[in-house]
């Protein structure tokens, strides 16, 4: 055997077999009909408020196409979207399934419409529109005094500050408690309202959040139909006004 054969032909095995790896690579990803990771099933989880049918359209998937080539990147860009969607995650699940799970924003406040009295337009988190009702009784808190970039489902509450008081008093609780507007007509002095006229001055909405946390705390030590008003404007101990207490 002439010197540097049996070297020849390992490199030429290992040439073929190379050749017959990127072959079946490139077959796998353009070859249509070739089944090995066809696109067979769509499952769509998290969704409440938006159906399955709109997501699963939305996303664009085609059934049958390759699993490996599927724009999963596009599908979740068109997803978020949607005004309900707060965040969206696709994974390919092999050999022929994709798993979408949606996390949608949670109501925190409604707005009156400013194009139609007699509606409501619910705010979601981050201070997006994600629903127009006509529910005369909504169970969230109500936002007076705030601007909107627009009156339909994707528009925003325009200052982030309000944005950032109304999540914070979805957090701690009040906005399906005793209080049931909030209004912010004077950034400077925000007021929560509630059952039989009471009321609780908030002071700016700058800074809001400590002054939250402190009314939070403090309607775990009080009664609180027994005050007419509380303020919280000045940092602090609260200013508590009892009702009056009539003598018969």
């Amino acid at each position: 055997m002439r010197e540097g054969e049996p070297k020849r032909r390992a490199i030429y095995r290992v040439a073929v077999i190379g050749g017959i790896l990127i072959a079946a690579a490139i077959i796998t990803l353009y070859t249509p009909w070739l089944r090995l990771f066809d696109l067979r099933e769509i499952v769509v989880r998290g969704n409440c408020h938006i159906s399955t049918e709109e997501i699963t359209y939305l996303a664009g998937f085609r059934m049958g196409g390759s699993l490996l080539r599927t724009p999963v990147s596009r599908a979740s860009k068109a997803l978020l979207g949607l005004p309900w969607v707060k965040a969206v995650s696709i994974q390919r699940v092999y050999p022929h399934r994709l798993e979408i799970v949606i996390q949608e924003r949670t109501p925190i406040a409604v707005v009156s419409d400013p194009a139609k009295g007699d509606s409501l337009l619910i705010i979601g988190e981050g201070g997006v529109i994600v629903k127009q009702t006509s529910d005369e009784a909504p169970t969230t808190l109500l936002a007076r005094g705030v601007n909107l970039t627009g009156d339909a489902p994707g528009a925003r509450l325009v200052d982030e500050r309000v944005v950032v008081a109304l999540e914070c008093i979805y957090r701690k609780g009040l906005s399906e408690g005793p209080f049931h507007l909030i209004d912010f007509s004077d950034p400077s002095s925000v007021t929560l309202h509630g059952e039989d006229e009471l009321k609780v001055a908030l002071g700016p909405v700058d800074g809001i959040g400590p002054r939250i946390d402190a009314l939070a705390a403090l309607l775990l030590t009080i009664d609180l139909p027994e005050y007419r008003s509380i303020d919280l404007r000045f940092g602090g101990e609260a200013i508590l006004v009892p009702r009056k207490v009539v003598n018969r």
